[in-house]
């Protein structure tokens, strides 16, 4: 694919003033104008949005979409629209429109999860689950949010589970791992490096593997013999993630409850154990009022 800056750099002197406005500002900032809608390039390179669809069709890009996707090819040297940035900043928005769109990017999220799961995907990964001699967990950065919610659900009902969150001690556990264990290794994208080798040594030690990605084509996705999926509902590059971490811990909390459901009086015991446990320890104030007596 030819650079798409090269090719504006080459149109600047042709363009009417407001368009080469628009170039200008891009040449200037081709990162920064990936995290904008049209609506905040136009405002940040002071021109009409009727100008930057101009500008968009005259460098031969479909669309200001298409645009930013040939962009992003020279600013991160991709192409795969997956890994497109997910922003669409915009400056000054309506607080209250800000708040409609996260509800409504939930409710959409959940819908789609709705659709996608797959109940003898999930029964599957269950009786993994249950039958390991122990539950090595893996995720980083946002998935480790996941991750570390699987792990205290399971040590809440008695199950083994082992959750570090180095990433280097994660990698250390996938290569100690036995054929009696299963690993479930959690990646929105499904190609984040340090899990991409969690799971292969997962393999390699014969341990079950679990995984939990994005629903489009990725390698970790391919390697699992469980592949638990959420939907395609951000890409790669975002603010953070939103929806994306909201429907991996639906999925987690779909697999504690069938978890509960399937073993529910050694579960009620584990739960009761640990809730006496950790609400009757001493109260600070408490010990700090005998002393003083």
């Amino acid at each position: 694919m030819d650079s798409l800056l090269f090719l504006i750099r080459e149109y600047v002197p042709r363009l009417p003033r407001a368009e080469r406005r628009a170039a200008e500002y891009v040449l200037a900032e081709p990162k920064k104008t990936l995290y904008f809608n049209i609506s905040e390039l136009a405002k940040q390179s002071g021109v009409s949005q009727a100008a930057i669809v101009r500008f968009c069709r005259r460098i031969g890009a479909d669309g200001f979409a298409g645009f930013k996707l040939r962009l992003s090819h020279d600013v991160f040297r991709i192409s795969d629209e997956r890994y497109l940035p997910d922003l669409d900043l915009e400056a000054d928005r309506e607080p209250g429109t800000v708040v409609k769109n996260v509800i409504a990017g939930v409710q959409r999220g959940m819908a789609w999860l709705e659709s996608l799961s797959d109940i003898h995907l999930l029964n599957s990964a269950v009786r993994m689950i249950q039958e390991a001699r122990l539950n090595h967990i893996f995720g980083i950065g946002a998935s480790s949010l996941a991750a570390q919610d699987l792990y205290q659900k399971l040590l809440r009902i008695g199950i083994p589970a082992t959750a570090p969150l180095d990433t280097d001690l994660q990698i250390t556990a996938a290569c100690n791992l036995k054929a009696e264990d299963t690993a479930v290794v959690i990646s929105y994208s499904g190609e984040t490096p340090a899990m991409l080798t969690a799971a292969l040594w997962a393999k390699k030690k014969g341990a079950g593997l679990i995984t939990l990605t994005m629903e489009s084509k990725n390698s970790l996705r391919n390697s699992a013999d469980i592949a638990l999926l959420v939907p395609a509902s951000e890409r790669v590059y975002r603010t953070g993630a939103m929806v994306s971490r909201i429907t991996q811990l639906a999925v987690i909390d779909m697999l504690y409850s069938l978890l509960l459901s399937k073993d529910l009086n050694n579960t009620i015991h584990s739960i009761e154990d640990t809730m006496e446990a950790t609400h009757t320890l001493e109260d600070p104030k408490d010990a700090n009022e005998e002393k003083d007596v």
